[in-house]
């Protein structure tokens, strides 16, 4: 997916001589804290609502600012996670996107790579979540795989992060089924440890559940 897959078409832009007060308006009315400065296509830098909420007069225009040294920026067709590691390292609310032709492009807003993220995690398919630990020098994703396909289970994603505690490798895998206990046996068996299942249907309510179909299924 690429950035300009995710530009919002509605967040504004301002001008150099636009005042501050103009500037924290847009910002409260479209729930940010950064909007990008742009003079006949060109960006220029990117404004943070809490500079300008140091100024003693609001009325001050926009040029005041030395905006011009902080120009985040990704171009339209880098991947969508080189948005997603400049707003996590920026702390931004939206980053604007460059043109091929070095114009700017619009912004990506924090709720659009949000959403980019639940569609490449597979967060909205049906399915649990298994979280493994194990030493970093154990991941074998082919190994993970080949476990889940032994037990006819899909693997939807996969997203890997090391504990700072421990130093250990977390292994957070979105399969495609519900019940996981044939694939967690399997997982222990290979000496696998499960820290967590996250979403798996108790037994006792699916049984309740099949039970209540079937009474309903008798009364009709």
């Amino acid at each position: 997916m690429y950035a300009i897959e995710l530009i919002s078409p509605v967040i504004p832009v301002l001008h150099p001589l636009d005042t501050g007060a103009k500037a924290l308006q847009l910002l409260n009315e479209y729930h940010i804290s950064h909007l990008p400065i742009v003079v006949e296509g060109e960006y220029l830098g990117l404004i943070r609502e809490e500079e300008i909420l140091d100024w003693d007069n609001p009325d001050l225009l926009l040029e005041t600012l030395s905006y011009h040294h902080f120009r985040p920026a990704v171009r339209e067709h880098a991947h969508f996670y080189e948005a997603l590691k400049l707003a996590s390292d920026f702390k931004l609310s939206v980053v604007p996107v460059l043109t091929d032709e070095n114009k700017f492009g619009g912004v990506i807003p924090q709720q659009h790579l949000l959403f980019a993220i639940a569609s490449m995690n597979g967060v909205k398919e049906t399915g649990v979540l298994i979280l493994l630990e194990m030493e970093p020098k154990d991941y074998s994703l082919a190994e993970i795989g080949r476990i889940a396909e032994s037990n006819e289970i899909t693997i939807l994603s996969v997203n890997t992060f090391n504990h700072p505690a421990t130093g250990k490798l977390n292994v957070l895998i979105k399969t495609n089924r519900q019940d996981m206990r044939a694939l967690t046996s399997t997982f222990e068996r290979f000496s696998y440890t499960i820290t967590c299942v996250f979403g798996e249907e108790q037994e006792e309510t699916a049984l309740k559940k099949n039970y209540d179909l079937l009474m309903n299924y008798i009364s009709m």
